[in-house]
């Protein structure tokens, strides 16, 4: 009998034994399956993968280099509508605020994008004179003595000369530069957002200093840039005047003079000055564009100087641009033009030849815009076209709504003679 029973428990034992062996060769099967199973499963979602990341690619690169084929207008605004709306001989645009400056002789208004008329500002002017900048913007009466200084929400002063204004600047604080003149000398006086003058006045005399041609506030309002015509040896010279009107320029001396530049611009005039920001300027010359660092407040530097030997036809700039439409002299392009767009330092953005004939250039959001009568062309920052096509009416200035061309389209303010519309080119 107890050999019986161990004899049984000896049999339960070897039942419930491991079989290693067995128990192995089971598991390198499953591995084998396993690899046969996942190995072209693997290579299904590697290649899935890999199709994922070519459709992006493919698709990044079509919406960056997609070109806008038509437009619809959202909505327009019409002028000569107006109740006692009153044709006018001069009318201009101004890039301003979130919208568009329309200028006439009669008076200035702010239109926003969505079409809205922020304010109006009445006055009766022989030849305005705009500067904007930032917020800010200021119109005068060339050759008269009024001044009108408005932002975005309205008229903040108004300022009476005592000479002719020859040329305003502003600045991003609404502080006004006037550029005013007599017989004998012009002088430089400063307004507060107000209209109140400032204890500030720089004289420079016709026959010693020059004829002053242009001027240019930094955004800060700390800074001017000037450019003087003058003769000598019986010929026209220029000179580039960089001016401080705070506490440093004050130790400058009388006119706060603390840079000027004279042998760079030999046998050349600058027509026109800017300043980008409160560390950059430029001086556009017939023969090219300096490009200037204020970084150092007492000593203003020469970045970079580019030689444009062909004419120059046009120029604007908008925040951290410049750009330029010269005429083609090379025979071996058929274009007529060249426009170039310069970062504020002089760094070359991109260059392209321009084929028709460009009454209007600017520059606004990173988008540039070509435009002659109805017909409209817009660049992005790499030189790509994203529209070449016509409006409804002819264009007088144009701003982009958003920052930048999106994939499905961009939305544009365009001021035309007695309207603005808003249009989406798609």
């Amino acid at each position: 009998m107890a050999d019986t029973y161990r004899e049984n428990r000896k049999n339960e034992l070897r039942r419930r034994v491991v079989d290693t062996d067995r128990l192995l060769e089971q598991e390198k099967n499953r591995k084998h399956e396993d690899r046969v199973v996942k190995g072209p499963h693997r290579i299904l979602v590697f290649l899935l993968i890999l199709i994922i990341i070519l459709v992006m690619v493919a698709a990044g690169y079509y919406f960056l280099h997609r070109q806008y084929q038509s437009f619809t207008v959202n909505w327009t605004s019409d002028f000569t509508a107006e109740e006692g709306a009153v044709e006018s001989d001069y009318e201009d645009y101004q890039i301003y605020g979130e919208g568009l400056l329309k200028v006439t002789r009669d008076g200035a208004t702010y239109i926003n994008s969505a079409g809205k008329v922020i304010w109006n500002q009445a006055y009766e002017m022989n030849n305005p004179y705009v500067t904007v900048n930032g917020d800010y913007c200021a119109i005068g009466d060339q050759g008269k003595t009024t001044i009108f200084i408005m932002n975005t929400s309205g008229t903040t002063g108004q300022a009476e000369t005592n000479l002719p204004i020859n040329k305003l600047s502003v600045s991003e604080t609404g502080v006004v530069y006037a550029l005013l003149e007599d017989s004998a000398a012009s002088y430089i006086t400063v307004f507060t957002r107000e209209g109140a003058a400032l204890d500030i006045s720089i004289k420079s005399i016709l026959d010693g200093d020059g004829y002053p041609v242009d001027i240019s506030v930094s955004p800060d309002g700390t800074e001017l840039i000037a450019s003087f015509a003058y003769i000598e040896a019986g010929s026209i010279q220029n000179k580039i005047i960089f001016y401080n009107l705070d506490e440093i320029g004050q130790n400058a001396g009388n006119n706060r003079v603390v840079g000027g530049f004279t042998d760079d611009f030999t046998g050349h005039l600058a027509g026109r000055v800017h300043f980008s920001d409160n560390t950059h300027a430029q001086a556009f010359y017939d023969g090219g564009i300096a490009f200037f660092s204020t970084k150092v407040l007492t000593s203003p530097e020469l970045l970079n100087k580019v030689e444009i030997p062909d004419t120059i036809r046009s120029i604007t700039y908008s925040g951290d641009y410049v750009g330029a439409i010269t005429l083609n002299s090379d025979e071996n392009v058929s274009a007529a033009y060249n426009m170039t767009i310069y970062r504020v330092n002089g760094q070359t953005v991109f260059s392209v030849p321009v084929s028709f004939n460009v009454t209007g250039f600017d520059i606004d959001n990173g988008m540039v815009f070509l435009y002659n009568d109805k017909n409209l062309r817009v660049y992005d920052m790499r030189g790509n076209i994203k529209y070449d096509g016509s409006l409804d009416r002819p264009v007088s200035k144009v701003k982009a709504v958003t920052k930048s061309a999106g994939p499905f389209g961009m939305d544009i303010l365009v001021g035309s003679s007695g309207f603005m519309e808003s249009v989406k080119l798609k």
